[in-house]
């Protein structure tokens, strides 16, 4: 069909296709001009912190406890209010 010399230019292409992706994409001068600026992770300040302390974790459990209770109340008053119609 195509003959030796196609079957040598399509392993060239398979072999050296990647290799070239390689060397562009995993450059130094690809990372410093389109990734480096990008911010993957948030600053410190905005990330979540864990309670650690005692008083922490109760005023924690409080805090999740008075917000389920909310979303139970108007949970309810949603019903009552369904009903009502």
């Amino acid at each position: 069909m195509g003959g030796p010399k196609l079957e040598v230019f399509k392993f060239g292409v398979y072999i050296f296709f990647p290799v070239g992706v390689m060397l562009y994409f995993g450059g130094p001068d690809f990372y410093n001009k389109f990734v480096s600026h990008i911010n993957f992770w948030p600053p410190v300040e905005q990330t979540h912190r864990p309670p650690t302390t005692r008083e922490d974790i109760q005023r924690e459990l409080e805090r999740l406890r008075i917000e389920r209770e909310e979303r139970w109340r108007k949970a309810k008053e949603g019903k009552a209010a369904a009903k009502d119609r």
